[in-house]
């Protein structure tokens, strides 16, 4: 059997309702399984009514909550995000969960998360807040990409702007090390391979300790807003949400893109060779990548929640993504 939260096989006398208690004592720190207040309908009012004063953007409803008695009910500032499914994005949450579980397999730091299940049974993503430390007075400063690169929110998946503009200014903002733009790139490029076209700047974050005395940031928060657009084709419009490479934002794109029609690894070695990486090692670090989330995908799929023909359609995204990005360099 497989645990519906961290999507492992476990053995039957550890799981509890589906989850495994090792799962839940690490997402809520008990061993019981964990539902939410309500239903997905009256989501909506409790977000009017608790949502004052804080800060969630985007067009998805999603709330802070707090655990109460193994039940998750509205608290602004709780130390859990509840995300249902919207209404004509079947099993959404369901597939935020499994695209987040194939980035952790594949070596991202991602933000802990499960789904929960409201009174109906209908089925929400949860995720755990990375900015808050054991003093629950004392958090990590976390400061999106949006506000690093000095762009305002309402711009945040402009055409103007580019991964490689943005991620220079992001490293910049973190002291520069090859490192973090490795880390960056490797984000865009999951994000391409699963079909996650949402990859704007206000999903990007960078994070600082509270007791650091430097201006300058960490590194990059954990991953958070990970998922495939491939089952809904009115949102299946764009490759990425911004331009992969500067020079494309005035219509001047690589040779192998003008032949392909889509982003091949010539466009990723050139982004990674501008940020410092030598072609040589470009390469190597981007089929890398191919080669694990081809390597975890289905298996990760095939233990979510969501349907067989949701996994079908998801997992076929992936393996169309991982032949383009393996195409022969067009010089």
């Amino acid at each position: 059997m497989a645990c519906k939260g961290s999507l492992k096989e476990t053995s039957d006398k550890n799981l509890q309702n589906g989850y495994s208690k090792a799962h839940l004592k690490s997402m809520y720190g008990i061993t019981k399984p964990v539902t939410i207040k309500g239903t997905s309908d009256s989501f909506t009012d409790m977000v009017i009514d608790h949502t004052v004063g804080t800060s969630i953007s985007g067009v998805q409803r999603k709330m802070f909550m707090t655990l109460e008695q193994g039940i998750l009910v509205p608290s602004n500032q709780g130390e859990y995000m509840v995300k249902p499914t919207p209404k004509g994005l079947p099993q959404l949450s369901e597939n935020e969960h499994a695209i987040m579980n194939i980035a952790d397999r594949v070596g991202f730091h991602v933000a802990k998360c499960s789904i929960a299940a409201f009174a109906d049974g209908e089925l929400a993503y949860v995720t755990k807040r990375f900015d808050l430390t054991d003093n629950k007075k004392v958090k990590i400063f976390v400061e999106d990409g949006a506000s690093i690169c000095d762009v305002h929110p309402m711009h945040k998946g402009s055409d103007a702007l580019s991964y490689e503009d943005s991620i220079k200014k992001m490293v910049k903002a973190c002291g520069g090390a090859i490192a973090h733009s490795v880390y960056a790139v490797r984000h865009v490029l999951f994000s391409y391979l699963v079909g996650n076209n949402d990859l704007h700047l206000k999903n990007f974050s960078l994070k600082r300790a509270p007791t650091s005395k430097s201006n300058l940031m960490d590194g990059f928060a954990p991953l958070y807003d990970l998922l495939s657009i491939a089952p809904y084709p009115d949102y299946d419009q764009e490759y990425l949400s911004l331009s992969l490479l500067q020079a494309e934002t005035d219509g001047d794109f690589s040779a192998s893109y003008e032949a392909y029609g889509y982003y091949t690894k010539h466009d990723f070695i050139l982004l990674l060779y501008s940020l410092g990486v030598k072609p040589s090692i470009g390469e190597k670090i981007i089929l890398a990548l191919v080669a694990n989330v081809s390597k975890v995908s289905a298996k990760v799929l095939h233990l979510s929640s969501l349907s067989n023909d949701m996994q079908s359609i998801i997992m076929s995204r992936i393996t169309n993504r991982c032949d383009a990005i393996e195409r022969k360099i067009i010089a």
